[in-house]
């Protein structure tokens, strides 16, 4: 028998132009503690996935809904970008209580399914060009909410849903594997790894995934 095995080849996606487009949050996923390089430091990290409205991607012959992702800093501090795309997403500021360092604080889950208006970039990395959200906005008055078939999908990495785990796409999971908490505290079986039924290329980012 001859065993031959090849490196996965890459779909290769050109970016969307930039622009402004009608986007739905489809994925809050908890990536944990990460290592920053540019800051030799560790802070906790955050991505809100989002799905674009009209367009889509053609992945093995099959063209699937167009994904684009947003890695934050998981903070509510005022410089924070994170704390301005929610504000002008959700059209008002926080609250005291949403703030409160000793209450519940705000659930970020709430926004899973929202509709809103993303402003996409294209920059230059060292592999390409590739798209960024630059802003997250409320949708407009009158502009009809645009809808998913996409499972939604929370993923909070204290409470290690492998059910959950199991529907992100392979390039998250890698993301969470890279976490503090998950090398500290590794499941006890395999975590088995699939892509969601979306797109299973990897979607572009603002930083690692150049298209």
């Amino acid at each position: 028998m001859s065993l031959k095995l090849k490196r996965k080849k890459r779909t290769t996606v050109p970016p969307l132009a930039g622009g402004t487009y009608l986007g739905i949050c489809i994925g809050i996923i908890d990536l944990g503690e990460q290592y920053n390089q540019n800051f030799k430091n560790y802070a906790d990290k955050l991505m809100l996935l989002f799905e674009i409205s009209g367009e889509t991607v053609n992945v093995d012959g099959e063209d699937k809904p167009r994904w684009l992702s947003r890695e934050y800093t998981a903070s509510l501090n005022e410089k924070a970008a994170l704390y301005k795309h929610l504000v002008a997403w959700r059209s008002r500021d926080f609250t005291e209580g949403e703030l409160d360092t000793d209450g519940d604080g705000f659930d970020i889950e709430s926004m899973l399914g929202k509709p809103c208006m993303l402003t996409v970039i294209v920059k230059d990395g060292d592999n390409g060009a590739y798209n960024r959200i630059e802003n997250i906005a409320a949708l407009p008055k009158g502009v009809p909410a645009p809808t998913t078939e996409q499972e939604l999908l929370a993923y909070d990495i204290d409470e290690r849903d492998e059910e959950v785990f199991a529907k992100l796409p392979e390039w998250i999971q890698g993301k969470i594997k890279k976490s503090t908490q998950f090398a500290e505290n590794p499941p006890e079986d395999d975590l088995e790894e699939k892509s969601s039924e979306g797109d299973e290329s990897e979607p572009e980012t603002e930083e690692e995934y150049p298209i």
